[in-house]
């Protein structure tokens, strides 16, 4: 029995089978057929992504990977023709060749919504209908000449003064997730508009730094529903009257983030916890720690030395007290196979605006580079 013989279903799982992207477009050029068979494949492909350490480009469910090291041989193949549902695509210094005109590009295809990018944008010009930016902002970048006020609602950026950071959240003020490495944070105080809309922060520090003023920051936060805070400081500003009843997931990674246990009370309706490298929480203290957060429901204290099955036994038996139910998890020799993995690999597009799912359990450096919602 040949190929052309087998019903569609069965010719269909043979070509699902394959992923290469080169033998796939060789494959659909076969006969219609085929083509037609193939074609949703490309159709489900909404990310294209630049690997480095795998030698041929594939197709990963709904990512097309293309390889660092040869992307000049896709130079003369139509990318948004293959893939007429990309949403986010990356472009660095080795593929920027491919949509050379990306301003065009982004024009003709509205449906491209994000971008990850280590290119000077300010030389690439107007950006159209991108929403979702990764990018790395020095040297003064001017997001005047290349997004429209009011444009992204989700950014990803490195190296960012925090000195500049008001004007910037006064250009963008409908952000919804900001993922910042701060530089010059040193005792500087955010003195700027609040940032009404947004839900997930992220926000790290490049150097060991004096004062923190990271939660601060957060105070002009009043809809975040999600943070993580990553940073190492031999003093932190807090201002525990300012209270944020909608924060619901917070990590705190780091020894100099947490001075005192009632940071915890300006987030009295916190369900889930996690604190890494925390010196500060022990056996002693986490009865206090709990009584602060009445509707804690998980509380992930692995990486916090001091804390240990004590703090288990304790937790169980003012569970049953109280009638609550709260998971904890702490480092122990045979941890269970049912916990969630603590740093869990690093995925550069997600899908679903979960911060538990994506984030919560991650390390500072594999949080998601872009959500997708």
């Amino acid at each position: 029995m040949s190929f052309n013989d087998l019903p569609d279903n069965c010719l269909w799982k043979i070509l699902e089978n394959f992923h290469r992207v080169k033998q796939l477009i060789r494959l659909s050029k076969v006969c219609s057929r085929w083509s037609d068979l193939i074609a949703p494949k490309f159709n489900r492909v909404k990310y294209l992504q630049v690997m480095k350490y795998k030698k041929r480009d594939y197709i990963d469910k709904n990512i097309f990977w293309m390889n660092y090291y040869e992307t000049k041989l896709w130079k003369n193949y139509n990318l948004m023709e293959l893939f007429p549902n990309l949403k986010i695509i990356e472009v660095s210094s080795y593929n920027f060749y491919l949509v050379a005109d990306l301003p065009k590009m982004l024009k003709n295809n509205p449906q491209i919504k994000g971008l990850i990018s280590d290119l000077d944008l300010e030389r690439v010009g107007y950006l159209e209908n991108i929403e979702m930016l990764a990018a790395v902002f020095q040297n003064q970048f001017n997001y005047k000449e290349v997004f429209r006020p009011d444009q992204l609602k989700q950014i990803r950026c490195y190296y960012f003064d925090m000195n500049d950071l008001p004007a910037f959240i006064e250009y963008f003020p409908s952000l919804k997730r900001l993922n910042i490495e701060l530089n010059e944070t040193d005792g500087v105080f955010y003195n700027g508009p609040n940032l009404s809309s947004l839900k997930i922060l992220e926000l790290d520090t490049v150097d060991l730094v004096e004062q923190f003023t990271g939660f601060h920051f957060m105070d002009f936060c009043p809809s975040l529903e999600s943070a993580f805070i990553h940073c190492w400081a031999e003093n932190i500003h807090v201002d525990e009257s300012i209270k944020n009843y909608n924060l619901r997931d917070l990590v705190i990674d780091g020894a100099g983030c947490f001075p005192r246990l009632s940071v915890l009370s300006k987030f009295p309706n916190l369900h889930h916890l996690g604190m890494r490298y925390v010196d500060a929480i022990n056996d002693n203290n986490l009865e206090k720690l709990i009584k602060l957060l009445p509707e804690l429901k998980t509380l992930d204290l692995r990486k916090c030395k001091n804390v240990t099955y004590k703090s288990a036994d304790f937790l169980s038996k003012y569970c049953v007290k109280e009638k609550k139910s709260i998971k904890i998890y702490y480092d122990c020799e045979n941890e269970p196979a049912e916990w969630p993995k603590l740093y869990t690999s690093e995925e550069s597009i997600v899908y679903g605006f979960d911060f538990m799912k994506h984030c919560f359990y991650k390390s500072i450096l594999s949080l998601p580079v872009l959500i997708d919602e």
